[in-house]
Order: structure tokens, then sequence, then C-alpha cells
């Protein structure tokens, strides 16, 4: 007997038939119009990423010219044939400017219709299984994440944008008292790097096979083991970003899935020594969890576990028996499990609803690759969904911070916190971490705190990156590159752990190891904005344009585009290209504008004022400012420039407003105060006050750039100690990777040609001075610092 076979797909209470064109909810048909159909079919086939407009057009009216609005009538129909309640429109996310996102998972059906006997048989399939990996949260850039079970971080995961620790996004970086650096700091990561850790379970998690036809065990049950299991510091379980690394070398997509079989080769071809094999089936109402481990060598099983679930909503409850019963059965002590065994209704949410909306957003993170922008609906839905879901809130507050909106991603922050008691311990510690460094902007106290989740957790690599992204923050290299190569130590299969350490190289003037460190990122397929930004600057340095050109390529029509533009703008100013660096940053401007990132577009103003002023134009300057938000006045970048400018009243009145902060942060009371200070101080003619009031800034001076050293120099400079200023001056030239992508640093050439000249060295001003316009040999002619530097070089030499 033969049987004619169709393929259903299937979401949540609806069924779509592509032979017949029907789209069924619960049995009951829909009535679509055929366009409408035709958009819908291409959208469940298409799950859980961005699918352009245009795509969509060119998809649904091949051969015919249609406008934008033909697309937008048949998705607001969709939307209304799919809405049963108010959960359900949520199928289809609009991402603003860009086009939709068909948000709900997808189970392709293999349907044998009923023959004589009234038999039925399926075969269901998973087309969109979404297991994911959270991310890490770094400062910065900043990928990019939340906390996996194992430490993840997204491939495009975020780190300190580069140029941009002088005028860029600098005000989330007003942190605590940094911990002294010295030989007890190296001494501790060393002995952090080389001791020896417990022995423990290498384990991989196949994925769950769900016999039920409940689409949504597909999406949560793999993540809520990965989170159940990441309790225990025992186990160490292999993070899917691993994972597509060795089903790549396999010749596989990730998207295949791991199944048993393929699982059972990953661990094998990693070396590691578990497969957890776990499997759902429905009995009637109830449901029956098992979970396995299986000896990847032998095949032989070591341990197994069973619980059943009287409802769907006691699934959760089962995994966490199960779990718990395998953790033993593999060893782990009992006091360990005792201590480090929080429910996961308790440590996620006991909304199963909720916790598909968060997974499906980290699999758009750990899996794809998706930006912030197209993540964050998720795990607001999730929140929607459940109020109490404690790591929902920190990965909008991470979605937001790596957007460069932190004022919006303070109070998700906040709220995470306030309900982390009642969270496992890993993401405890990872809530607190990112909270006191990223919300508090206290760096020491978040630095404790990741010391903390390392210590508990010592084979997890998230800590080592962000003590050794916070470190960098704060200038202080030595650290920054220790921590940075053990979290690569612990996983190089990591893209964001080798642009952290890639970067911490450069801005210590490792230039080759920084190099060396991003090009095999590349040659491993790690990309991330922040990895080619970083590349474009060490091209940079070199002179290397067609790096440069093809580091820009990679960005090009990417979300990320308007951070493509902005470095690019700041390496135009670096040669003196001021039309070309405004043509530039009004491009990066109007991108962030249009993605709707506030912060992210007044900072883009900031960084184009500070740059005209250091290029002789303050006029336009002031110009620029006077675009900035009103709601951006407490950006400390802001406030110095405005002291720059003259505007002495603007400077005190934010130092009377924010003096009496219990807590401002370490470079807040080590930088930005003392920086204001000491501008005010020049601006009335006192220049060595201003020395003075710079005093607090000597431990940290390289957090912010050149910009302590220019200040300092130009404060000496104007008391007349050419000497002292030529000190100062000399100290930028000897620190470019610090910040290559800044005018200061061409400038400080024509700076010191100024003070060795006045105090007789004249060769060697005469030579800085020559220098400066070799950098600037491509600069606009009617700039007046390069006039006025000519109309000096001419007496100089007219002299001698």
């Amino acid at each position: 007997m033969s049987f004619l076979v169709r393929r259903l797909y299937r979401f949540g209470s609806f069924d779509l038939d592509a032979e017949q064109r029907l789209v069924r909810r619960d049995g009951a048909k829909i009535a679509l119009p055929p366009k409408a159909f035709d958009l819908l079919l291409y959208m469940v086939r298409n799950p859980l990423r961005l699918v352009t407009k245009e795509e969509l057009l060119k998809a649904v009216w091949p051969d015919s010219f249609v406008e934008e609005g033909n697309l937008s009538q048949n998705i607001f129909l969709l939307r209304k044939a799919l809405t049963t309640g108010a959960d359900d429109s949520r199928c289809i996310v609009t991402i603003p400017g860009r086009g939709y996102q068909f948000a709900s998972a997808v189970e392709m059906i293999s349907e044998i219709p009923e023959n004589e006997t009234g038999l039925s048989v399926k075969n269901a399939g998973s087309l969109s299984s979404v297991h994911s990996t959270m991310r890490i949260v770094v400062h910065e850039e900043i990928d990019d994440g939340r906390p996996s079970p194992t430490g993840g971080e997204a491939e495009y995961g975020r780190a300190t944008l580069p140029g941009a620790s002088r005028r860029f996004g600098r005000r989330w970086l007003a942190v605590a008292g940094l911990l002294l650096i010295g030989i007890a700091t190296a001494s501790f990561f060393w002995w952090r790097s080389h001791r020896r850790l417990p022995s423990s379970q290498t384990v991989i998690l196949a994925d769950f096979d769900n016999r039920t036809g409940d689409g949504t065990f597909d999406v949560v049950l793999k993540k809520a083991l990965e989170i159940d299991l990441a309790q225990s510091p025992y186990l160490d379980v292999m993070s899917e970003q691993e994972a597509v690394g060795v089903l790549q070398l396999m010749g596989r997509k990730m998207d295949d899935g791991l199944p048993p079989d393929v699982a059972k080769e990953v661990c094998q071809r990693s070396n590691r020594q578990v497969m957890l094999a776990g499997s759902i089936t429905n009995l009637g109402r109830e449901y029956l969890v098992t979970l396995e481990a299986i000896d990847c060598t032998s095949g032989k099983r070591l341990t197994e576990a069973k619980a059943e679930a009287a409802s769907k909503e006691k699934v959760l409850a089962a995994l966490d028996a199960t779990a718990d019963r395998v953790r033993y059965g593999l060893g782990e002590s009992a006091k360990s499990v005792e201590r480090f065994e929080v429910p996961i209704a308790q440590a996620t949410t006991s909304s199963l609803e909720a916790l598909k909306a968060y997974s499906i957003g980290e699999y758009m993170v750990g899996r794809t690759g998706k930006e912030e922008t197209e993540t964050l609906p998720m795990f607001q839905r999730a929140v929607e969904l459940d109020p109490q879901f404690a790591m929902a809130y920190a990965a909008i507050a991470t979605d937001y911070h790596n957007l460069n909106e932190f004022k919006q991603a303070a109070p998700y922050y906040q709220k995470a916190f306030d309900l982390s008691g009642q969270v496992s311990e890993k993401e405890r510690l990872y809530i607190r971490a990112h909270y006191y460094a990223d919300s508090k902007n206290d760096l020491e106290q978040g630095i404790k705190e990741y010391q903390l989740w390392g210590e508990t957790y010592p084979r997890d690599w998230g800590p080592w990156l962000n003590i050794a992204n916070a470190y960098t923050q704060l200038g202080q290299y030595v650290p920054a590159i220790a921590a940075g190569e053990q979290a690569l130590r612990l996983d190089p299969s990591r893209g964001i752990n080798y642009t952290v350490l890639a970067r911490a190289y450069l801005r210590s003037n490792r230039l080759t190891d920084a190099k060396a460190t991003g090009e095999r990122a590349v040659a491993l397929g790690k990309n991330s904005y922040g990895l080619h930004a970083l590349l474009y600057e060490i091209a940079f340095i070199e002179g290397d344009r067609a790096t440069m050109s093809r580091e820009i390529a990679w960005s090009q029509g990417r979300p990320s585009e308007w951070y493509c533009l902005y470095v690019q703008a700041l390496a135009a100013a670096t040669e003196g290209r001021y039309r070309k660096s405004e043509d530039l940053f009004h491009s990066a401007y109007d991108v962030a504008k249009r993605e709707k990132l506030a912060e992210t577009a007044d900072d883009v103003l900031i960084a184009e004022a500070t740059t005209e002023l250091e290029l002789g134009l303050p006029g336009a300057a002031r110009s620029t400012l006077g675009r900035v938000n009103e709601q951006d006045a407490d950006n400390p970048e802001l406030v110095v420039l405005k002291a720059e400018l003259g505007d002495i009243p603007f400077a005190e009145h934010f130092l009377a407003e924010h003096g009496s902060v219990g807590h401002p942060g370490t470079l807040m009371t080590h930088e930005y105060y003392p920086r204001i200070r000491a501008e005010i101080a020049r601006q009335r003619g006192k220049y060595l006050d201003a020395v003075s009031e710079l005093q607090p800034t000597t431990s940290y001076e390289l957090a912010s750039g050149f910009t302590v050293f220019a200040q300092r120099g130009e404060a000496y400079r104007r008391a007349g100690q050419m000497e002292k200023a030529a000190a100062e001056f000399e100290k930028i030239l000897a620190h470019q990777g610090v910040d290559p992508l800044s005018p200061q640093f061409p400038l400080a050439h024509l700076w010191l040609g100024r003070a060795t000249a006045e105090i007789g060295r004249v060769p060697e001003g005469r030579s800085e001075y020559e220098k400066f316009f070799a950098m600037w040999k491509d600069a606009d002619k009617d700039l007046p610092v390069l006039q006025a530097a000519q109309r000096e070089y001419g007496l100089l030499t007219a002299a001698h």
C-alpha cells in the first residue's frame, strides 16, 4: 500500500499545509488572501531570522513591481488572522527600519493520511529547535552578552570600542576605586593561570528527543537543562559555540542540530567524556522525562534518571529531579549538589512561555549572531510573561548596554539585581558583577565579583574576559593581558576572547601580538564588528590602506554600520581631513538615529565636536554641541568639552550637582572631576593650579587615552615650563596603541616641536614639525591648526 505524504508546518496552535494552501487553528480553517498565505509560508520556512522587506517583496511578488504598502497591508492581515489573544500577534515581530521576523518556533510534520483502519502516522522534526548560549556582558563593545551555563558569550560579542577611550561612550566608565597593580597582582594572575583544577566530568548535551508533538519543549528543555547543570562546578558543559566549531570541521551546520549520534561524535572529536541525552514523552496528560549519561568512548551508559510530571507546568520540576540524580550518578558529592541546587523554576522562571521567549532570544544570539535590536523583543516578551524573570531583565540590560543606551539599561540592571536573591549561584554572580561594574560604575566591586565567579567556577572563561576588559578600560594593560590570555586558554572557541585580548595587546603597544591574535580569530571565522574595527586600527597604524578598506567592507550594510562610519570619521580627522571626517560623522549620526539609538547619536555629536575643537574650529564645535539632547547634560565628556570651550558656569554646576554623590566611581573621581577642575583653572589663567588639579589622574591617566597628557602638557607650556611640557607630549608619542584614531597623536608632534624649539632645541623642534606635516600630508589646507604650524615652521627655519 502506498501513501501520499503531506508536509505540514506547525507553530503554536496553528498548522500550515503548503500543498493544499490551508491554515488551521486547532483544526479549524482560517481564510487568508493568496498573497498573505504566500507571505506566511515564506516566513514559516525562514523562522527566527530577520527577513528584510526587499527579500519578502522579491519572494512573494517576484515578477511584479509593488509598493511597500502592499507588504504592510498583508502583514496586518496575517497578524489579525493569527491573533487569538493578546499573545499570538507576537509571532511576527517588526524590526524597525529593516523588516520582520517570524518569532515562533516552527515544526515540520510529515503526515500520512488515515488509512482504512483509521491509523495516522506522523514524524515530527523541529525546523527551528532553539538551543542557545547566554552572553557575557563586556564593557564597551559589548556582543557581545549574558552568562551561559559554561560561561558563554555570543560570537558577535562586544568589547571596548576602538578610539573610544578618549571620546566615545566614556560616561559609563565612571567606576569605583581600582585594585592596586603590582607584583601581587601579577602573582595572582600567574597562580590563577597555572593552578591545577579539581577533577570533573566534561560533558556535551545532545538535543532533547521531544516525542510529545508540543514544539514548546523543543525550545525550552535543553536550555533549562543547561541552566540546571551550570550550577555545578563539577561539570564542564560544552558550549554551543564550541559545538558549532566542531560541527563545521565535520562538514555539518548547527542548524542540523545535535541528535545523540552526532553529539557522540562531537564528544569524541573534542575529547570530552560524557554525553547527556534527554527525552520527553507524554502519557495522556502526564509526561515522562528521561535523562541518561553515556560514556563517549565506550558507549556505555553511566547513569540514568527518570521523572514523571503530572502536567505540562510540572515538567521543569521533573527535569530538575533528573538533573540532580545524574549529577550524583556522575560522582558529584552530595554536599556540592546541595549547595549548588536551585530549582529551575526558581532560578529562571516557572513560565514555560516566558522561558521559550527567552530561549529564542538566546538562540538568536548564540546560533545566528543576531544583533541587539533583533533580540530585544524576545527578552522584553519574556518579562511581560513573567515580571519576576531576573535573567530576562539582565538580558534586556545587556542589549541596551551593548547598544550604548546606558540610561535605558540602568533600570533593567536594577530590576535584575533586586530579583537576584532567587536565582542560581552562577546567575547571581553574573548579575551582581554586571550590576556593580556596568550600572553602578563601581568597577572595583565588579572585579571582585568577577574574581569570586572565577574562583567558584574555575573553568568559566567569562569572568576572566570581563576582568580583562575592565582593566583595559582602566589603562592597566599588564593585568588585562594576563586575564585575557587566561580567558582564551579556557575557551579558544570564543571570538570575543580574541577581540578583548587583541585590544589589550594593542593598547599596550604590542602591535604584532594584537595583529596575530585578531587574524587568528578571522581565520577561525570568529567575525564581529569589534574585531574588524580593531584590525582597522592596526592597519591604520601600519598605513595599510588595502586592509583598511577590507575591514570596512565587512561592516557595510550591517546594523552596526554606524560604528564603521564612526571609526572612519576618526581616522579621517587624525589625518587632518576635516571635511571628509564631518561627512562620515554626519552619516554615523543619521544611522544611529535611524536605528533609534538616541544616546549613541549624542555620543557621535560629542566626538564630532571634540574633533572640531582639536582641529582649531571652536565655532563649529559649539554649533555641533547645540544639537546634543539636553538629557545628556550629565555626560562628563560633554562637561569637559564645554569647559574647554569656555563655559565655566556649566562645568561648575556639574561639579556642584555631582560632587556630593556618595560613590561616583573611580574614573569620575580620578579622571573626570580632576580634568574638569583643571580646565576651569586653565581658563582662568591658573596654569600650575591646573597641573595640581590633575594630580589624582596619575594612576589612571592611560584610561583617558591621550587627554590627561595633552591637558597637563598644555598647562605646563602656558606656565613656561617647557621641559615638563615636552615630557608630557612625548608620553603621547610613546603610546600610539592606546588611541590610534585620535588627532591628538599627530598633534603631539606639533606640540612637542613648539616646546623643544622654545627651549632652544631647534633641530629637534623642526624635526617634530616635519613629522606632523608628513602625517597631515593630505589634510585640508585651510585648517587653522595647519596654517598656524606652517607659519611657525617658516619663522623657525628662517631664524636658523
